[in-house]
């Protein structure tokens, strides 16, 4: 008997070693709505690069001004303060011109400019000079920029404009500046405005269930079942309006083994340009019922699947079928991590 044993493990060695095999287990929460005692069921996979992908579509929901809220905070741009008072008529030095201060009207605090369509630039005083007009970023803690909109124009107190597309990358906190160009007086508009210039500028952001953005979430288990819980977050801060995302690839990983333990297509329709959308439902994904064989081969005690770190990946649209600005794709992948003890 213990002969038998020893062969049956060393045969099994062997054919570890052969056999490349790793972790996989379908999300089960993924068909949505998802049932809290619902069953996982368990798979198994060659490699990595053989994972067989489960594919799902969504129609996401948008998400509610109460969820948003930490998003909003972290969007946050820091506004001018500049006075609304018009400033005082001044005496030039030295000369008796008078110089005639400029007073931004429009665009507003919080104004919203996309591409394709017009808007009037607004301004009081300046006196009868020419005037350059720029659009500049005004966001706290980001190198300014200043986008030229019309290097000469008359002094009429109006300008319109045409936004541009794929005039700008970043759409957040910029204000219209105007500038006389004999006097130099100058003047930017009160607050700062939002500007859309990018056909498709997609964005994502994993959360957990309470919608908080974090990077990483503690766990602590005190019974069998063990879940990690979480949703997703995606918007199109582009102009094109409705977006259908067809690819949003979604791995997820135990670390630091490298082992891929689920992997999903998910694809979703009815993405509205500026919004932020969520799945209906959050992802319910039962850790506890993953067994694995992999290569090379580890023993039992070297891989805790109940235990340790995962790490979840989100990337929308990875082959860029939508043809996104490649300078806009930084967003569009979103990682968390749970430490699950």
């Amino acid at each position: 008997m213990k002969n038998y044993e020893i062969i049956r493990r060393k045969n099994a060695r062997q054919l570890l070693k052969k056999v490349s095999l790793v972790a996989c287990l379908g999300f089960a929460g993924f068909s949505l709505p998802f049932s809290h005692g619902q069953k996982v069921s368990r798979l198994k996979i060659t490699s990595a690069q053989q994972v067989k992908t489960a594919h799902k579509t969504f129609t996401p929901v948008k998400a509610s001004e109460m969820e948003l809220k930490n998003i909003r905070e972290a969007l946050t741009f820091t506004r001018s303060t500049s006075s609304k008072s018009l400033p005082k008529i001044k005496q030039a030095a030295k000369t008796s011109r008078v110089i005639y201060p400029i007073e931004v009207t429009s665009p507003a605090n919080n104004d919203v400019w996309e591409a394709g369509r017009e808007y009037i630039i607004k301004w009081e005083y300046g006196g009868s000079d020419d005037v350059r007009i720029d659009l500049q970023s005004a966001s706290a803690g980001k190198p300014k920029a200043q986008y030229p909109i019309v290097s000469q124009a008359p002094n009429t107190g109006t300008y319109r404009f045409r936004v541009p597309y794929n005039w700008i990358i970043d759409p957040y906190g910029y204000v219209v500046n105007i500038q006389t160009l004999e006097s130099k007086q100058s003047r930017s508009s009160q607050g700062t405005i939002t500007v859309y210039t990018q056909p498709v500028d997609l964005e994502c952001s994993i959360v957990d269930t309470k919608l908080k953005r974090q990077t990483t979430s503690y766990v602590f288990y005190v019974e069998r079942k063990r879940w990690l819980e979480f949703n997703v977050l995606m918007r199109n801060k582009g102009v094109q309006s409705p977006v259908t995302i067809q690819n949003v690839l979604v791995r997820l990983i135990k670390q630091p083994e490298g082992v891929v333990v689920a992997q999903e297509e998910w694809g979703f329709s009815g993405i509205y340009h500026h919004d932020w959308y969520k799945l209906s439902e959050p992802i319910k994904f039962n850790i506890s019922n993953i067994e694995a064989m992999v290569y090379p081969p580890f023993r039992d005690e070297d891989i805790n699947f109940e235990a340790g770190n995962y790490r979840l990946e989100v990337e929308l649209d990875p082959q860029n079928s939508l043809r996104e600005n490649p300078e806009c794709r930084y967003d569009n992948k979103d990682v968390h991590l749970w430490l699950i003890k």
